[in-house]
């Protein structure tokens, strides 16, 4: 079986994480990476580093691993080659719902499929939430995350650990250690960070370090939980509790939403559209029969 080709556009901790998911795929191969800075990588081997798709020759879809306020475009850019696209743009809600329909119309125009907010969260998590709300529909849900990956996609941010506490009245508050990149602006990315709508709902308070590896652990922690009204004679309540690596989360959220493009029409799709059969692309079969 000849392997689908896949491209990278981006190379930081997301890109990578990609990329080294396509290559240990059994159904993907990785094509290249697309970065700003095309140079030869030792970890890759023999897998080119170019400074636009156009240099890789042939290629099936492309990850997008790029900050949100960029995705719109290079997506518009990709589609109208008719070059299949998945991103993981961070929004939510109304703001979701308007690039959902923006990529749309680029997608049908140019008659190719995409899959959009195919990440950690919007992506995978979103799925959870969305079952517990249909299992339990008059309710309430309270999720607890540490969302570094959005901090890590503000313009002048190099890295960025995120943490969420509650205080002793019982409000939520959102802790961001950034690490600046040279010559960034301390105040306007702590504006840039309390404006992003993952940090908007709550009470966000930004501390630049020195140095967030010193502060960061691999993995992260959530808490997900689905309760019922008080009018619900049943009382029922659904949780999910997890630990897991945020960056390799998303990337194999976004190689899943990969296998599935040769199944889709021209248009855009959330994984809100997509069933899981579709997700598992050709071993939907094995993966139906194994947990059905």
């Amino acid at each position: 079986m000849k392997k689908r080709r896949i491209a990278v556009i981006g190379l930081g901790k997301l890109g990578r994480s990609c990329a080294e998911a396509l290559l240990a795929d059994p159904a993907l191969a990785l094509a290249g990476v697309v970065r700003r800075t095309p140079a030869p990588l030792d970890w890759l081997g023999d897998i080119p580093v170019v400074g636009h798709v156009s240099e890789l020759g042939v290629v099936d879809a492309a990850l997008l691993c790029v900050p949100p306020d960029v995705v719109l475009g290079m997506a518009n850019e990709l589609l109208q080659r008719r070059l299949p696209v998945v991103e993981c743009a961070r929004l939510h809600g109304d703001a979701f719902l308007a690039h959902k329909t923006e990529m749309q119309r680029v997608a049908r125009l140019r008659k190719t499929p995409a899959v959009v907010g195919a990440g950690c969260d919007p992506g995978i998590l979103s799925l959870f939430r969305n079952q517990f709300a249909l299992l339990i529909p008059h309710g309430h849900t309270r999720s607890s995350l540490h969302h570094s990956l959005a901090a890590e996609g503000i313009k002048g941010v190099g890295k960025a650990l995120a943490t969420e506490l509650k205080t002793q009245d019982g409000r939520l508050q959102r802790y961001v250690y950034v690490e600046l990149e040279p010559g960034a602006d301390a105040a306007a990315v702590e504006q840039a960070i309390r404006q992003d709508p993952l940090y908007l709902d709550e009470e966000t308070l930004v501390f630049p370090v020195e140095s967030v590896a010193t502060l960061e652990e691999t993995n992260r922690g959530l808490v997900l939980e689905r309760h019922a009204a008080a009018s619900d004679a049943g009382h029922a309540a659904l949780l999910l509790e997890a630990r897991f690596n945020e960056t390799e989360l998303a990337a194999r959220m976004m190689l899943a939403a990969a296998r599935a493009l040769p199944q889709l029409q021209a248009g855009a799709y959330s994984l809100d559209d997509l069933p899981a059969r579709v997700l598992w692309g050709e071993q939907g079969t094995s993966a139906e029969r194994e947990w059905m």
